[in-house]
């Protein structure tokens, strides 16, 4: 504790000296002279005067070439401070200048805030002010009636005359102190929000009825919105006052105790009447304008939707009375609308309100029959769908609102189909077929008067419904029904194409024709495959195999067609799947699956496509040219999804033929990739097929691939082909080399065919490094591979773990023999260290692996070796370059070797040995950086910093731990450390030993206290000694430097 305490004593006096030495004080000699000095240069124009961040700052002509200062004339009062007066011999300013005076500046650093922001906040203190009062006067007033108790009216009258002073108040004051305007809004706003609380109390106080309460509050606050809208002029509460009219309106069916259709009648009233106000807006204050033009189109649907959700609560007839008047409304608006847009939405909106209200009224009108309201239904949406059809007819050109009805109506006819079809009724049938058969006259007269190929789809759908309803008119068994239906939806997949080739003759018809014409054949033909389907349930014997082939056999002459007419060279590949899945679904029917079906698809798919393609070829074409193309791409595609479904090799053959056709045709190497791929899985799959054990079969693909692909990049090589082409070879030739022999390694099958298949990976990588004459696969992965395969030889060879070292050294003698030879070679430098250091790793790397396990002398002395191998190397690495990492590092293996046998090899050592040893060891490293580099580099020091840090700690731990002879000793070594300093004459060995023997004087004289107190007066004494000199020679050289300035300001001197 003492000597902690002696420390902090020394080191705070330190501190402070130094802090109160480079610190002058504000009030000293100096800091006045040098302050007068400023002055005087600024009163003289060698200096100005300028502010930053509301701060004076004096700055100096060598610090600017500014204008001279002379603005001001500084004078001394008596108590020695500086006073600004105003300029005496100031030079006149311009006019017309931007720059102001001196004293305009200091008046502006000095003003706390502009007049601008003083009146602003007078202003809203008085605003809040006011209005605070006002509050807590009204609450105080309500406190002090409910305290003596007035009775109900008193109270109700009360709470009516503040609403009514607030806003008499807030007005009086917006028009005659436009000061207090925000706290006029304030209490407006406040008796507004107040209105609804005083129809409350009127209830509450009075006992009036709440429907009369609602509508007398409702009248009030209208009233005064509007008021305080016109005269504040503000939008918002235009807004508001239309909320107030609509809860008018809505209250007075409540005062009449109405039924609910009537609160959905008024709010459609009040609809109509926002419709007229915002037809004749003109008329109106402008405030209302806006709002009544923005909230007038939302009003009746929204209260339509409302009486919608809520109909359960209403009758049939109340909800059609609601839409009879919803239909008139809207009819009404669209004839008097300017925007054709609205008009359009307007009439919309009124014609499908009256299909649901034709709806409704049948409903009402046949005491809930469904069959009747569809009946309905369905007259008035092909009525409406008849009314677009002319209208647009007639127009000549298209009608956005009526293609909306058109197709709305449509979906309702429908609908309307679907009603008719859940009720139970012996018509039903006899309904649904004469509607449908009429939604489908509508939809061929849509489709053949407006010449518009989207209305097509009508026809479409109305087809697949009306077919159906047709047939169920005869009551067929199901089989002859299933019949009926596929012949005619067969019969209707064809009606589209012979009409495209017999009525639209043109070669080329438009996109939307196209479209037309094709989508109803597939969508017709997709009914003929759902019935196919069903024959499968049908005819368990499979006959319902070939009734799906024939709707396949359809799809592709469909397609035939459109390749021949339209040009649409893709739906090839169609063809193509189709006739594929024919002869499946033929080969399905005759019994026949499993590989011999894969076999014969796999066979049939390339032979018959290699055959055609290769025809294709002899012509020029262009028709021919993109057919090949497709059908080698559907070739490919078809033989992937074969080879999924076996391993057969014969099924893998038919693939890898294909890819190198593709290849030899197209000339990309994606397909050569492809093929590669395939024919190294056909390999493996073969030898599978042959019964090849797994281990046996991945090393002779590794080996197979490995020549085959290798001769055929040498080949490629040697007529010097270097194309994307030959790298993709070399990769075939090397990745199946590496990986398959990889995956065997993880096995557990016998090591003689792992090493096998592991020394094909490492021919190959060694192949790829000599191909390509690049370092990094040798560095990366050849020279790895290597070390893997002389390890697994020495396990074959039965060498145990702790004497891998052998196979450090072998490994590490390789490597460095080849380092040593590319050297020769006069190689690149990469080659060179890619080589030195894989020995050094690999070799470092094994033998960590054998060190754990080393307890033989023999294995001790290897590992030991082994360490100085390395670390010689690296020495002789780095001694040539003067290289300081390349000696530490061969220095600390070298260390770590010896360490590594004194703990294996030695009985137990003193605790200082390893210490000493690891500090020569750095000490030798500084030796080598003072000698190659100089003392004064930073290596050299770090180095001898580090070796003296480690002498030191090390004993200084040993003796704080109670032992005496290191205590000596740590005195002894620290002496002996201020010795060599003196002989060297390196001040920091010197400093170190001191230190070192200060401290070891201190710890060995802590018993005593009174050597503990002279040692601690003789420190501060010696702080304060040091003190005191360094100030006088401070100020020594501050009076010398002014003595010097003067005599530079003397006439004489100039």
């Amino acid at each position: 504790m003492e000597l902690i305490f002696l420390l902090v004593i020394v080191i705070v006096i330190i501190k402070v000296a130094q802090r109160g030495n480079n610190r002058l004080p504000r009030q000293s000699e100096d800091y006045r002279r040098g302050y007068w000095d400023g002055v005087c240069d600024a009163q003289n124009g060698r200096a100005k005067i300028e502010g930053s961040d509301g701060q004076a700052k004096l700055i100096t002509e060598n610090q600017t070439a500014a204008s001279q200062f002379a603005g001001f004339v500084v004078t001394r009062n008596e108590s020695n401070e500086p006073d600004v007066v105003l300029p005496t011999n100031a030079a006149p300013v311009e006019e017309n200048t931007n720059i102001p005076d001196e004293k305009t500046q200091i008046v502006q650093w000095l003003s706390p805030a502009s007049n601008k922001d003083k009146e602003r906040n007078r202003q809203t203190t008085i605003n809040v002010a006011l209005y605070t009062a006002s509050l807590l006067l009204t609450a105080g007033i309500l406190l002090l009636a409910q305290t003596i108790e007035l009775s109900a009216p008193l109270r109700f009258s009360l709470v009516w005359l503040f609403i009514f002073v607030y806003y008499a108040t807030g007005q009086v004051l917006y028009a005659r102190l436009p000061i207090l305007k925000p706290a006029s809004t304030a209490f407006i706003g406040t008796a507004l929000a107040a209105v609804p609380i005083g129809g409350w109390s009127m209830h509450l106080l009075l006992g009036i009825d709440p429907a009369l309460c609602w509508l007398i509050t409702s009248f009030i606050g209208t009233f005064l919105c509007v008021d305080a809208t016109v005269r504040l002029n503000s939008q918002p509460l235009a807004y508001i006052s239309l909320l107030s009219m609509f809860t008018m309106t809505t209250s007075l069916p409540a005062v009449m105790h109405a039924q609910l259709v009537w609160y959905y009648a008024a709010v459609l009233l009040f609809g109509c009447l926002m419709t007229l106000a915002a037809y004749f807006s003109n008329h109106f204050p402008r405030q209302f304008t806006e709002p009544l033009t923005l909230v007038n189109p939302f009003i009746v649907p929204s209260t339509l939707l409302l009486a919608i959700g809520s109909s359960v609560h209403m009758g049939t007839l109340d909800v059609s009375m609601l839409l009879l008047i919803s239909v008139i409304y809207y009819f009404t608006v669209a004839f008097v609308e300017k925007s054709k847009d609205m008009r359009t939405y307007e009439l919309t909106t009124a014609r499908v309100l009256l299909m649901a209200m034709t709806a409704s009224f049948a409903l009402y009108l046949s005491n809930s029959d469904r069959l009747v309201m569809g009946v309905a239904l369905g007259a008035a949406a092909l009525g409406n769908m008849i009314w677009s059809i002319g209208s647009m007819y007639a127009q000549k050109q298209p009608d956005k609102q009526h293609e909306i009805v058109l197709w709305v109506s449509f979906v309702v006819s429908l609908a309307a189909f679907l009603v008719i079809a859940s009720v139970e009724s012996p018509l039903r049938d006899m309904i649904i077929f004469i509607l449908l058969s009429m939604i489908s006259a509508v939809s061929f007269m849509a489709l053949s008067l407006l010449r518009r190929a989207r209305f097509g789809g009508m026809v479409v759908m109305s087809g697949i419904l009306l077919v159906p309803a047709g047939v169920r008119l005869f009551s067929l068994d199901p089989i002859t029904a299933l019949h009926v239906h596929y012949s005619i939806f067969m019969f209707m997949a064809f009606l589209p194409v012979v009409c495209r080739l017999l009525v639209l003759k043109r070669p080329n018809i438009t996109k939307s024709q196209a479209i037309l014409v094709y989508g109803a054949a597939a969508a017709w033909w997709l009914i003929t495959v759902f019935i196919a389907l069903a024959f499968l349930t049908a005819y368990p014997a499979g006959e319902g195999m070939l009734y799906l082939s024939d709707s396949v056999a359809v799809a592709a002459i469909i397609m035939g067609i459109a390749v021949w007419r339209e040009k649409a060279y893709g739906l090839v590949i169609g063809i193509h799947a189709s006739l594929l899945l024919i002869a499946l679904l033929l080969a399905s029917y005759f019994k026949l699956a499993g590989e011999n079906l894969a076999i014969l698809m796999a066979w049939l798919n390339g032979l018959s496509l290699l055959l055609l393609v290769e025809w294709l070829y002899n012509y020029r074409s262009e028709a021919a040219v993109k057919c090949r193309e497709l059908l080698l791409y559907s070739a490919i595609g078809a033989a992937i999804l074969i080879v999924f479904s076996s391993i057969h090799p014969a099924v893998w053959l038919p693939l890898v033929a294909l890819l190198y056709y593709t290849f030899y045709r197209r000339r990309e190497d994606g397909y050569l990739g492809g093929a590669y791929l395939a024919t190294i899985a056909l390999v493996l799959l073969f030898l599978h097929w042959l019964r090849v054990p797994l281990s046996d079969n991945f090393t002779i693909t590794a080996w197979a691939t490995f020549v085959g692909f290798g001769v055929a990049y040498w080949l490629l090589a040697m007529n010097k082909r270097a194309s994307i082409t030959s790298d993709m070879t070399l990769l075939a030739a090397t990745v199946p080399a590496v990986i398959l022999p990889m995956i065997n390694l993880l096995t557990t099958y016998g090591l003689p065919f792992k090493i096998l298949g592991w020394l094909a990976a490492v021919a190959a990588l060694y192949m790829v490094v000599y191909a390509k004459r690049d370092w990094r696969p040798m560095a990366i992965l050849a020279h790895p591979s290597l070390v893997l395969l002389f390890y697994l030889t020495a396990q074959w060879l039965g060498v145990k773990l702790e004497f891998m070292s052998i196979v450090s050294l072998i490994i590490f003698a390789v490597f460095y023999g080849a380092a040593v030879a590319m050297r020769t070679k006069k190689l690149s430098v990469y080659w060179y260290y890619a080589s030195f250091w894989s020995a050094i790793g690999w070799s470092m790397t094994l033998l960590l692996m054998a060190m754990p396990a080393s307890v033989a002398t023999e294995a001790v002395l290897l590992a030991t070796l082994m360490w100085a191998v390395n670390g010689s190397a690296l020495i002789a690495e780095g001694l040539p370059k003067k290289n300081i990492p390349y000696f530490d590092s061969g220095v600390l293996l070298i260390l770590c070797g010896i360490l590594f046998a004194i703990h294996m090899l030695i009985a137990p050592v003193h605790d200082i040995v390893v210490p000493y040893l690891c500090s020569a060891a750095i000490l030798s490293g500084a030796v080598m950086s003072w000698r190659w580099l100089g003392y004064a580099h930073v290596c050299t020091i770090t180095h001898l910093v580090l070796a003296l840090a480690v002498f030191s700690l090390s004993t200084l731990v040993l003796a704080l731990r109670g032992d005496n002879a290191m205590e000596i000793l740590f005195l002894v070594e620290h002496s002996l450390m201020v010795i060599i300093g003196l002989a060297l004459g390196r001040r920091l060995i010197t400093i170190w030993g001191a230190v070192g023997v200060t401290l070891a004087l201190i710890y060995l004289l802590s018993g005593y206290a009174y050597a503990l107190a002279i040692l601690a007066g003789l420190s501060i004494i010696t702080a304060v000694v040091v003190v005191v000199a360094r100030g006088q020679r401070n100020k020594q050289k501050k009076v010398a430097k002014n003595s010097v300035r003067k005599n530079k300001k003397t006439p004489g001197n100039k």
